[in-house]
């Protein structure tokens, strides 16, 4: 699902594209190239969040979502600040009609002057409540005041019955008004709700409560006030302090616990410390509990609906970040989609059964969970025969010697209706396979895994042998489509809202717009190597011609970017070492890709103007965004496990620490404290636990010097070894609690 919010003037968008080129190389496209990511990559040292957003301007429309955990309503936070909700339950869940909303706000004035109104001279500046719980606060900032006034402090949080997903879901808002100036100031301060209908026109407003204030210098006074989500333009009234603050207490305490409780990341910056944590908050309210059942829907107030691809790596993500029990109810409900036949095909395609696959293996993996691998082998099982049977079609519709040849058609993504050849669908579909046969093995299953292995081993020579044939040569470049029959993607001109969808003759073939946001899918899958050459062509066609913007993947016009699809490039670039593209990704996606103080990842953003769909905060962007943060620090990489490995410089400053604690991996739940001394030369590294369940065959620490030091030697409690090269230290036979320390080389030398 993709928007076009990149909604402006021609002159603007002329103005803004200029300035931009200024610090960009350009492409044969003429789009921009590199836009300042190649000088941060070569600037020696290590993009960082203000080197990067520092470059453009932040999100203009920040919107943020208030709920509780697995509830099937939520209250959006408007950019402006207003508290939105849903006077009548749309029957569509992908429909959000107008005459089905409301808003709650404060005004100065009468009802159509709200606070933070866009053309008021006031300015919704948004935080979450400690940084991180969704529980949002909003500073409304009057401009152009010739002295210190008032001051404006909007608190909203949801809050029902228990916290329970199961009782009707409320409101509640308190609004602090403090005197910051040297004389009395008089405010009359209303609150209203309003229900939008079909015409502006037709809006209607309701006056809930009406104050007169009057402060005296440095006094403050607070209102308060609350309304449920359903029937809110009716029900909303006053409320009690008393009632606020034990709202507020009770859902801060449910958040507090449920956002510490999995893995605990903490580093010397703490916008991630706070970031991720909201991330999982967004993604818990993107969850609906409907009847039994709990559906991960890719948004809240739009995309209203389970995302098969989404859906599943979300419960990866969870697994990830040491939420077991959420991963494994909520890949529960999913399974109950697959059809008798073994499809599951939740709106992107074909895809959705290979993901759902990979992850079901990848919980277990992570977990060791057998009781619940033993339940779930035969709809595993059914869903490897529905790839086999589609397998069977797909041969006897072609002749052994077509490129072709054992590919299935499906759609991929809902913007891509026509059913196409695609390697995405068929290395998802492959690698889904190969993960079942290997849960099956660990299960003692080994009929059903053998045969499955062998299907997909044949499956992977077809795909493979397809892909070298298809590779093609664009102006001297060589060039993997990703649709091997009709090069779709490749052919597109740059996307444009309203545009072509083919190119003209002689252009495309780059890998912007839809080729980059599908070729990292692609990488995703891990079907093969980063050292494989079709694989490589992947990212090199994205690097070179238009498919990244500050290290994401690059779509619409000028400055649009879609951060989220980037995924599978970081891991690619992780693969082969490349942390710096990964850095820039990063620090690109929480400065572009998201609103700065409330981390809400949205769909699609454009950079250059700061424009934004409303598509937040997306299941996508949460998930892909955790996934990263945890692959940056802890990482598998078939027998081994890799530590640190993008820890960015700057967090290893002298005096700076880094600790992962209780990170859930596929050899078992692993700890480790970094410390640097490094003005002293030195790094210790302290291990506790190491992963026991099945030790990895090695762990690879890394450490990445703040200023690029050689180590000089390293002990592992009190005995040296010499297993280091290039900042990775590697150990193996660590089964018991161990501390690693190093020392480097003077940088004179």
């Amino acid at each position: 699902m993709l928007s076009t919010p990149f909604r402006r003037s021609a002159n603007l968008a002329i103005l803004v594209f200029a300035v931009a080129l200024a610090g960009c190389s350009s492409s044969p496209s003429g789009l921009p190239h590199s836009c300042n990511s190649s000088g941060l990559l070569a600037s020696g040292s290590d993009p960082n969040f203000a080197s990067v957003s520092s470059l453009y301007p932040e999100m203009e429309s920040p919107r943020e979502v208030i709920g509780v955990k697995n509830h099937r309503d939520e209250f959006i936070i408007m950019p402006d600040g207003r508290v939105n909700f849903t006077p009548v339950r749309a029957e569509d869940p992908l429909v959000r009609r107008a005459e089905n909303m409301g808003h709650a706000f404060f005004s100065l004035g009468d009802g159509d002057t709200w606070l933070g109104k866009s053309g008021s001279d006031t300015r919704a500046v948004k935080r979450l409540l400690e940084g991180y719980m969704p529980i949002v606060i909003a500073d409304f900032q009057q401009a152009g005041q010739s002295e210190p006034g008032l001051t404006f402090e909007q608190t909203a949080v949801a809050w029902s019955d228990g916290m329970s997903a199961d009782e009707p879901l409320w409101a509640f808002v308190q609004l602090k008004v403090s005197n910051s100036g040297d004389r009395s100031r008089e405010v009359r301060l209303g609150w209203y709700v309003d229900h939008v209908l079909e015409v502006p026109k037709d809006r209607k407003v309701r006056t809930i409560a009406v104050w007169q204030l009057e402060l005296e210098p440095g006094a403050e006074q607070i209102v308060y006030g609350k309304l449920p989500f359903l029937d809110g333009y009716e029900m909303a009234v006053e409320c009690s302090a008393e009632e606020f603050e034990n709202r507020l207490g009770e859902a801060s305490a449910f958040w507090k616990h449920l956002l510490n409780e999995g893995i605990s990341i903490n580093v010397p910056e703490q916008r991630v410390n706070d970031a991720y944590r909201a991330w999982l908050a967004y993604t818990f309210l993107n969850v609906d509990k409907i009847g039994d059942q709990y559906e991960p829907h890719d948004g809240s107030g739009f995309y209203e609906a389970v995302y098969g691809i989404m859906a599943a790596k979300y419960c990866n993500a969870l697994g990830m970040m040491g939420y077991p029990d959420e991963a494994r109810t909520y890949l529960d409900s999913l399974a109950t989609l697959v059809s008798l036949e073994g499809l599951f095909f939740q709106r992107f395609g074909f895809v959705d059964t290979g993901t759902l696959l990979l992850v079901m293996d990848q919980y277990y993996q992570l977990t060791g969970d057998e009781p619940w691998l033993r339940k779930a082998a035969p709809i595993m099982i059914r869903m490897c025969d529905w790839i086999i049977n589609k397998r069977n079609e797909a041969r006897a519709a072609k002749e052994k010697n077509a490129v072709c040849y054992g590919l299935i058609v499906s759609n991929v993504g809902t913007d891509n209706p026509v059913a196409e050849y695609s390697y995405v669908t068929d290395a998802s579909l492959c690698v889904g396979m190969e993960a079942s046969a290997r849960s099956l093995r660990a299960v003692g299953m080994t009929e059903d895994a053998a045969r499955i292995q062998e299907e997909s081993d044949a499956y992977r020579q077809d795909i493979e042998r397809s892909m070298r044939r298809s590779v093609t040569e664009h102006d001297g470049m060589k060039v993997l489509p990703l649709m091997p029959e009709s090069h779709m993607f490749l052919k597109r001109a740059a996307y444009v809202p309203g545009g072509k969808e083919i190119a003209d003759p002689g252009h495309g073939y780059s890998g912007h717009g839809y080729y980059s946001l599908f070729g990292s899918i692609l990488l995703e899958t891990k079907f093969l190597p980063a050292s494989h050459e079709c694989f490589r062509l992947i990212p090199e066609l994205m690097e070179r011609r238009d498919g990244l913007l500050m290290g994401m993947c690059a779509f619409g016009g000028p400055g649009g970017i879609d951060h989220a699809f980037t995924y599978g490039y970081w891991m690619n670039c992780l693969e082969r070492n490349e942390v710096e593209r990964v850095l820039l990704g990063f620090y690109g996606s929480m400065a572009y890709g998201m609103s700065r103080r409330t981390w809400a990842g949205v769909e699609l953003t454009n950079i250059f103007t700061g424009s934004n769909s409303l598509t937040l905060p997306h299941l996508r962007s949460g998930t892909q965004q955790l996934r990263l943060l945890r692959n940056m620090l802890v990482r598998e990489e078939g027998d081994r496990l890799i530590l640190a490995q993008a820890v960015p410089q700057h967090w290893l400053a002298d005096g700076e620490q880094v600790a992962v604690l209780d990170a859930p991996t596929q050899f078992g739940k692993v700890s480790y404290t970094i410390d640097s001394h490094v003005a002293r030369g030195s790094i210790f590294v302290t291990l506790d636990p190491p992963p026991v369940r099945t030790p990895p065959k090695a762990i690879v620490l890394h450490l990445r010097h703040p200023e690029g030091a050689r180590i000089k030697s390293v002990s592992v409690d009190g005995k040296p070894t010499h297993r280091f090269r290039d900042g990775a230290i590697t150990l193996e036979g660590i089964v018991q609690p161990v501390r690693i320390e190093v020392q480097y080389r003077d940088m004179m030398l």
